[in-house]
């Protein structure tokens, strides 16, 4: 039977694990507990093209060619067309399975299911379990399902073992510090994104870019690392309270954007108003705040928001910031999503044999310059099911015992910034709005440090964390300074113009 590593513990790497269940060994590795990811914190939903929904009275009746569309759109046609074919045909499929297995998505009273709408899509496709706990409902399942799986939980991936171009092994920190080395067949990449590279993020703890770092190391191709994307409204509660994601799905349900002064800020900014694109709001919302506003959801026209979005209304209590008599939530942009990464193709496969990617850590090019919301859950459960039949069906020769396999590893100083300037400086320089000097000056502090290899000594998991973030900030910062012109969420400045001159259009 074949071994299979997965790094990662979310929707990619578990649907990963699910389709290989009883065919493969599967062990999966996750840096705390196996619910601490992206995916368990997924509010929105899943977008998907179901058979057999039924068009709302005096709506048109939705297809996967409009929900194409819509995703090339908000991508800015920088996405690869074909993939986001593969995404949109056959992600619903997987859905399909996993409702055959007894996964249980939000209905009408009908027994349809409950779609919802989202900025950028032109019908209302976004289906949602549990209101506004859709990822966590959804990951909790599949996890259930993954009954033969060893799991090592508070374990730190490290590096690639490679051995005649093909990777045969992963160092790793147990959860006692202690370095240890585990062998397989193939290794999936399922590691998530960067969000903790920056200040205010709406992603977990556990995110910190060592997937892209790892491949960056081994020599894999990172592609459109330029194209991140900052979520409009996260929760601005003050330095005492962590924000949290206020769900696009909120807006959709008809909140609106307002300043203090209750002006609703996307008049005359968009023809789509609050439901425009992640990058054109994001990009208001943050030259409103810069102008000197506070910025809210103005939640006045949201029927039962406590019924329809129970887990963010159960927060704003429990820190007591007061929406119900107020109707409004300050929000503020925070970095949310990596379109670019771990190049693959369309099973998964990297450049290195034997390693696959999937979900936010790898390209797939279905993202283009700005990810239409919600299609991160049903790009990773497409792309899944993709990587698992490609394993099964990888014909390769024995696999050889690689237990008394000796790496040689040289010694590495290295020398890292503290986290805290890393972040800051991050933030200020490759946020929303960026400027190719400013960038430059970033670079030139990097190149101050040594981060680019490990040291092979080093257990110090924050350590280890700070030189990958460095990797990947700088991989970045390259990436934008060679693309001078601004594309969706990559919005470049000439030195001379200032941030409030930003336009609100998609395509800049």
């Amino acid at each position: 039977m074949k071994k299979v590593v997965i790094i990662g513990s979310g929707i990619a790497g578990a649907t990963v694990a699910y389709y290989l269940k009883g065919q493969a060994a599967v062990t999966i590795i996750c840096k705390g507990n196996r619910e601490d990811s992206n995916s368990m914190l997924a509010q929105g939903g899943i977008a998907a093209v179901m058979k057999g929904q039924q068009a709302e009275k005096g709506q048109e009746p939705d297809s996967e060619a409009e929900h194409v569309a819509d995703t090339l759109s908000a991508g800015v046609f920088h996405n690869q067309p074909k993939a986001v074919e593969k995404m949109v045909h056959e992600g619903p499929q997987v859905i399909q399975d996993l409702i055959d297995q007894g996964m249980s998505f939000d209905r009408t009273a009908e027994g349809q299911l409950d779609l919802g709408l989202e900025g950028a899509h032109s019908h209302k496709r976004i289906l949602h379990a549990g209101g506004d706990q859709t990822g966590r409902q959804l990951t909790s399942f599949i996890h259930d399902q993954l009954t033969s799986v060893k799991w090592l939980t508070h374990t730190f991936a490290l590096d690639f073992v490679i051995e005649d171009g093909r990777v045969v092994g992963l160092d790793y920190l147990d959860e006692n510090h202690q370095k240890q080395t585990i062998f397989a067949d193939y290794f999936v990449l399922a590691s998530g994104g960067i969000g903790h590279l920056f200040q205010d993020t709406s992603n977990h703890a556990t995110i910190t870019g060592d997937g892209l770092a790892m491949a960056l190391r081994a020599g894999c191709e990172l592609s459109d690392m330029a194209f991140l994307q900052f979520h409009p409204s996260l929760l601005d509660g003050g330095k005492k309270v962590q924000p949290i994601l206020i769900s696009e799905a909120v807006r959709g349900a008809g909140a609106r954007l307002v300043d203090e002064h209750d002006c609703p800020i996307m008049v005359g900014r968009s023809n789509q108003l609050d439901l425009a694109p992640r990058d054109v709001v994001s990009r208001i919302v943050n030259e409103q705040i810069q102008a000197g506003h506070k910025i809210y959801l103005d939640i006045s026209d949201v029927v039962h928001f406590s019924q329809q979005f129970p887990a963010i209304a159960s927060y704003l209590q429990q820190n007591n910031l007061d929406f119900a008599t107020s109707q409004r939530i300050p929000i503020k942009p925070g970095m949310h999503f990596l379109m670019g990464g771990v190049k693959t193709d369309f099973s998964g496969r990297t450049g290195l044999n034997r390693l696959y990617a999937v979900g936010e850590v790898a390209f797939t090019g279905v993202h283009g310059a700005n990810r239409l919301a919600s299609n991160s859950l049903l790009e990773g459960l497409s792309f899944a099911k993709s990587v698992a039949e490609d394993i099964l069906a990888y014909r390769a020769s024995a696999s050889q015992n690689h237990q008394k396999l000796k790496v040689r590893q040289n010694s590495v100083s290295m020398i890292l910034p503290s986290r805290a300037d890393l972040v800051k400086r991050t933030s200020e320089t490759l946020g929303i709005i960026r400027r190719p000097a400013s960038i430059r000056q970033f670079l030139a502090w990097l190149s101050t440090f040594n981060y680019q290899h490990l040291d092979p000594t080093c257990t110090d998991r924050e350590q280890i964390e700070t030189a990958n973030l460095c990797l990947v900030a700088e991989t970045i910062a390259k990436a934008a300074l060679a693309r001078p012109e601004s594309l969706g969420a990559h919005y470049l400045l000439p030195e001379e113009e200032e941030p409030h001159e930003s336009t609100s259009t998609g395509k800049n």
